[in-house]
This record gives C-alpha cells, sequence and structure tokens, in this order.
C-alpha cells in the first residue's frame, strides 16, 4: 500500500523535474557567463538527486509503516514543522513588501523562538549579525540584487545600503 510519504515525494519529484527543464528553457546565459537559471537549476538538481534516493530507500525499507493515520496527521498540525513552515511561507509573501532586511531579521528571530532560544539579547544579536553578513555576502561578491521593499522599508534599505557603501572593501 502506497504511504502518503511516497506520493508527496513523487509529485515533489514530478514538480521539480518539471521546473528543471521550464527554467532551462527560459535562460539566454552565454558561454562565458552563469546566467539567471544557474542557481535555481542547481538547486533544482540537487532536490532531484535528494528525493530520488529518498524515494527509494522509502520503498526499499518500508520500516513496517503502514498508511497515515488521523493521531498521525493530527500530530503533524502540532508540531514544530508546521509552525516553521508557516514561518518560511510568512517570510516570502512579506518579503516583497518591507524587503530583506526586515524580513529576515524578523525570519531569524522567529525561527530562534521556534528552536527555543528564551533570551532576547541572544535573539537580537543573532538576527542583526546573521542578517548583515547575509546581506554583505548576496550584494558583496554574489552582486544579487535583495528586495528593498516599499515605502519606508525602501528609504530604510536604501540608507543601509549608503551606510555599507561607506565601508571600505564593500
Amino acid at each position: 500500500m502506497l504511504t502518503l510519504d511516497l506520493i508527496f515525494n513523487v509529485v515533489l519529484l514530478a514538480g521539480a523535474i518539471y521546473c528543471f527543464f521550464f527554467i532551462g528553457s527560459v535562460d539566454n546565459a552565454t558561454s562565458t557567463e552563469l546566467g539567471a537559471a544557474f542557481w535555481p537549476r542547481l538547486i533544482l538538481g540537487i532536490m532531484i538527486v535528494l528525493l530520488a534516493v529518498g524515494l527509494v530507500n522509502t520503498i526499499r525499507k518500508k520500516n513496517g509503516k503502514g498508511p497515515v493515520t488521523g493521531e498521525a496527521i493530527a500530530g503533524f498540525f502540532r508540531s514544530k514543522l508546521l509552525v516553521g513552515i508557516i514561518i518560511c511561507a510568512a517570510a516570502a509573501l512579506i518579503l516583497p513588501q518591507i524587503g530583506f532586511i526586515p524580513t529576515c531579521f524578523l525570519f531569524l528571530i522567529a525561527y530562534g523562538i521556534l528552536l527555543g532560544e528564551k533570551r532576547p539579547v541572544v535573539l537580537l544579536i543573532t538576527g542583526v549579525v546573521a542578517t548583515l553578513v547575509l546581506y554583505i555576502i548576496f550584494q558583496g561578491p554574489l552582486s544579487i540584487f535583495l528586495p528593498r521593499g516599499n515605502g519606508f522599508f525602501r528609504n530604510f534599505a536604501l540608507f543601509m545600503e549608503n551606510i555599507l557603501g561607506m565601508i571600505p572593501g564593500l
């Protein structure tokens, strides 16, 4: 009998394969540059390999797993996994509106709380430092445009870009 696990992985694998070829068909990179589709296709390629390995392992082992019960589904809805998925989805939805810097900061604090960190100072320092490190890496060496947001958040992002632009070597 097929488990929910197996069905979910097959659907994900089919979607990833479709996206891999769809993204490749719209890329206009030259032979000397990577192009916009390089990183998404790399991530999708890794995802396809890992999903295929997971499918083979699931089919091979079975581990006595039967069909998913109502109790297991209820457990999922009370789990930290679901809360983490909701945090990621919320971050993806607010990213274009408020920009990378505030979204990343709020995401890191929310995930820190989810993982059990109770000290507010540690959450704030970790959020600020990790956000700045990620921002500097993406804007500097990788030259990847990050969303600035709208209104006040756009002005804040431009202000931060000016401050970081004053640091030599960035």
